[in-house]
């Protein structure tokens, strides 16, 4: 990659240990990559909607990142859609997400609010949206 250039032998010999939060496979598959041809040990995290993963990598120690394949991403990450999206179903999947928010639930809460007459009340409890 590209960044190469800037993430040299030098950055890499004066690092004690990487600590990632990566949001696609690609990225975190090229840094154990490099984590395990510098032999540092790698702190690998990521969520995934509300769900966490965690691995701890010691190059010829433990297994890697790299060495076991996650089943691929059903969703999109948030982080990717708000932050970085980049590619055409990030775009998609952004407009989708407004869409629904202006034309599915605000119309939803609206005939809500006029059909029940508690409405604002639930509102008040956690959750209700």
């Amino acid at each position: 990659p590209e960044t190469e250039k800037i993430y040299t032998d030098a950055f890499f010999a004066d690092l004690d240990g990487v600590a990632n939060a990566l949001d696609n496979v690609d990225a975190r598959s090229y840094m154990d990559r490099r984590c395990v041809y510098y032999k540092l040990p790698l702190l690998e995290s990521g969520t995934l909607g509300t769900k966490g993963n965690i691995q701890v990598v010691l190059p010829h120690i433990t297994e890697s990142y790299s060495s076991s394949q996650a089943p691929p991403e059903k969703t999109i990450p948030m982080c990717t859609l708000k932050n970085f999206p980049n590619a055409i179903e990030h775009t998609i999947q952004w407009a989708r997400d407004q869409f629904e928010g202006l034309f599915t639930k605000g119309p939803e809460n609206t005939q809500k609010f006029i059909s029940e007459p508690k409405f604002l009340e639930k509102q008040k409890s956690p959750g209700a949206l």
